[in-house]
């Protein structure tokens, strides 16, 4: 038999609503359905989409509640008063862009407006006080229980990232040594590392939003908006660096920093990414040989023999290597 993993988020809404049916059992409520619903609606992946999610239901219930209070005092039991609310109601909602709280109002309104036996101003009142109970019990299962963290997820994609573009940066260097004949590996790694950019964008701003609600230290929260802010930078520059290769640079450029390539690389391959002192301390010398192939080139008279854009290509490739080998070092040192 196989067992299929229940996500968190699916425990919590089934103790949320569970949690609520016996609340509502305690305080009266005999009917606990706008409840149970509330409970439902409310736990969303993040705290701050639960408090979201609350405060739209509690807009509904109530403008739902007033409008349908209003059209039975005027004319209860009539399909064109029911008609003529929901488009009042709409629009109203429209209007005040709470659009978000749009279906739940007409539910509520509904709701009320077939309740035009005597009391209907209670019951209105009541439906609000049960949205009420269950937003609350929602938002504090949410809280309590395993709040939703995206931070860990968030360094293990930064991480992975960084990982493949580091193996992607070995390859550029197997290229410019003309140990490597194609690109095509280079290419096809650009797009799966663009879908784990897109990937970390999105846990991001998961994150950010935990981070309104204080879920996570504030200097914990800056160093992993620095982190994913480097990691898409490194991957434009990335980018740039595959861009310049796919045009070809002539070896005889190449050569003239060709011995500083050829050690770089190697204590690129000595660091597998994975952190450490001897990792790190690798890094530090790779881009500081990075930045004095730049100054030796760049001031080498006899470079001005050979076509300014196969200089420029070269120069551009040092650039970006450069940048994504000194923010990876910046983000290790973090």
């Amino acid at each position: 038999m196989i067992l299929v993993k229940i996500g968190l988020r699916t425990i919590k809404t089934g103790i949320a609503v569970g949690i609520t049916m016996m609340v509502s059992r305690l305080l009266g409520i005999d009917e606990p359905f706008f409840a149970m619903v509330a409970a439902l609606i409310a736990i969303q992946p993040t705290v701050s989409d639960s408090w979201q999610a609350g405060i739209n239901r509690m807009l509904g219930t109530f403008i739902g509640a007033i409008v349908g209070v209003i059209f039975i005092v005027i004319t209860p039991k009539n399909f064109l008063m029911a008609s003529l609310g929901l488009i009042i109601l709409i629009h109203i909602m429209n209007r005040l862009k709470w659009n978000e709280s749009i279906n739940i109002a007409s539910v509520v309104f509904i709701a009320v407006f077939l309740n035009y036996r005597d009391g209907y101003t209670s019951y209105a009142l009541n439906r609000l006080f049960d949205t009420f109970i269950g937003i609350s019990i929602a938002l504090i299962v949410n809280y309590l229980i395993y709040p939703p963290t995206y931070d860990k997820k968030l360094m293990e994609e930064t991480n992975h990232v960084l990982k493949d573009i580091w193996g992607n940066v070995v390859e550029c260097f197997n290229l410019l040594l003309r140990e490597e004949k194609t690109l095509d590996t280079l290419q096809r790694n650009t797009s799966e590392i663009e879908a784990e950019i897109d990937r970390v964008e999105n846990l991001f701003k998961l994150h950010a939003k935990e981070g309104k609600m204080k879920i996570y230290d504030n200097s914990e929260f800056k160093e992993m908006e620095v982190r994913v802010k480097l990691s898409k930078e490194i991957y434009l520059h990335f980018q740039n660096l595959l861009g310049v290769m796919e045009k070809d640079i002539k070896g005889e450029v190449v050569n003239f920093i060709i011995e500083d390539l050829r050690e770089i690389r190697s204590l690129l391959l000595k660091d597998t990414h994975d952190g450490g002192k001897g990792a790190e301390d690798n890094l530090h010398t790779a881009v500081d040989l990075i930045r004095q192939a730049k100054r030796r080139f760049k001031y080498n008279p006899d470079v001005n023999k050979f076509p300014s854009d196969e200089v420029i290509k070269l120069l551009v490739v040092i650039y970006n290597l450069e940048e994504i080998l000194s923010k990876i070092n910046f983000i290790k040192d973090l």
